[in-house]
């Protein structure tokens, strides 16, 4: 609707008459008003693992306990006859499968054959993906269990059996299955609520003594990345924007121009990377080993379009297609990360 009486712009019947034999300006773009960028998500496709068929699409043989005995033996060399213990048992996901329909309408087809500015179509196609990859990056971070048709998440990998007894087939609540179980830390209790920790807000100090303990319980594999909420990380930024340095090189040349560092858009913190994702909810905090979890992508439905097919059948001018992703995000060892949850503090 054109807009009467603004700039120079008349109104009443001048405007009337302006609008009856003036073209608007239009510009022939298309400026997307929602969607959040995930660099999580961004890093997992960029490093997603093929999945195909089978009952369980994807299923990883996992060790929770010894299946050897050792013992000191003396001058003699005698030992007891070893036992035989098992040890194994299958860890086993099914893919979930996001469907999105995209219809097109014999009216727009017909419309915009020509004279079209905007291509609903291209727009329609491209909103596919979008929506796609704002579901994956959102239930990422999701407590899914309640739903079987949705996929696994962060939220269930780490977790030690408080919220999510069960992963991947496997009770981590039963009787020696204690070595399925995630780092599950609660920033709220000792020592980590102790001063300068995250007593009142993320410190470097506190991801620092935090990232200690989850090496140590991983068994000495320090995690890939930490991601957290956008509000958590302003935070932690604004604890170590103190420790920022700003060189002078001799004989420079130095104007407004001239780049200086302010803040930072992730924070290494004992080599490990801590950085921001929208989709993260305020106070939880994952810690990832990319070397055990992973995004399965299915080779037979990776963002697959099935092409547009007549609605004529259906007594209706028109066509549809739909795309498929069959995906799910999966951790072979769950104690390789943590969920950290109640960090104070967060600014938004």
């Amino acid at each position: 609707m054109p807009l009467s009486g603004t700039g120079v712009a008349p109104t009443g019947q001048l405007f009337t008459e302006l609008s009856a034999v003036t073209r608007r300006a239009f510009v022939p773009r298309l400026f997307v008003q929602m969607y959040f960028a995930s660099p999580t998500m961004y890093y997992l496709m960029g490093n997603a693992q093929r999945a195909a068929g089978g009952l369980n699409q994807v299923t990883i043989p996992l060790q929770g306990n010894s299946m050897v005995q050792g013992q000191f033996t003396g001058y003699g060399g005698a030992f007891n006859s070893p036992n035989i213990t098992p040890g194994v048992q299958n860890g086993q996901w099914n893919l979930a499968y996001w469907v999105v329909p995209v219809p097109l309408p014999f009216g727009e087809s017909v419309l915009q054959a020509t004279e079209r500015e905007i291509s609903l179509l291209k727009v329609r196609m491209n909103d596919v993906y979008a929506v796609t990859r704002q579901n994956m990056a959102r239930l990422t971070f999701t407590n899914n269990s309640a739903n079987a048709l949705f996929p696994n998440s962060f939220y269930d990998a780490f977790d030690n059996g408080t919220n999510v007894a069960s992963y991947g087939g496997i009770n981590r609540t039963a009787s020696g299955n204690a070595n399925f179980q995630g780092q599950y830390i609660n920033l709220a209790t000792s020592p980590w609520n102790g001063t300068g920790l995250f007593s009142a807000t993320a410190t470097r100090k506190g991801a620092s003594a935090v990232l200690q303990k989850i090496t140590d319980a991983a068994g000495g594999e320090a995690p890939t990345f930490v991601v957290m909420s956008p509000g958590d990380f302003a935070n932690l930024n604004l604890d170590i924007q103190g420790t920022e340095s700003q060189y002078v090189m001799p004989g420079g040349t130095y104007s407004i121009e001239t780049a200086a560092r302010s803040s930072f858009p992730n924070i290494n913190i004992s080599g490990i990377p801590w950085y921001a994702d929208h989709f993260c909810p305020t106070g939880t905090i994952f810690a990832v080993n990319s070397k055990y979890t992973a995004l399965y992508l299915s080779e037979d439905a990776a963002f697959d379009f099935s092409g547009f097919y007549s609605l004529v059948p259906l007594s209706q001018i028109g066509q549809q297609g739909i795309m498929v992703c069959g995906y799910n995000i999966i951790s072979a060892k769950s104690s390789s990360g943590s969920f950290m949850f109640n960090c104070p503090g967060g600014l938004f």
